[in-house]
């Protein structure tokens, strides 16, 4: 009984030691320069936008270094 129990255990538990490394990478689009200064002049008028901005390049730089 005391077997089965422990095999239930590992049974239910075997999905939770996946890696990071096993998740599938997300695509990083780069921009041009002259995009990026674009953009950059046009987010200093919405300060919303650019806290979305902000926090979506942390996601990338989050994901360029799991992803390398």
């Amino acid at each position: 009984m005391r077997k089965l129990a422990m095999l239930s255990a590992l049974a239910l538990l075997s999905g939770c030691g996946a890696a990071i490394s096993d998740r599938p990478c997300p695509r990083v689009t780069e921009f041009p320069a002259e995009i990026q200064r674009q953009a950059a002049t046009k987010l200093a008028t919405a300060p919303a936008l650019a806290r979305m901005m902000d926090a979506m390049a942390a996601d990338r730089a989050f994901n360029r270094v799991i992803c390398r």
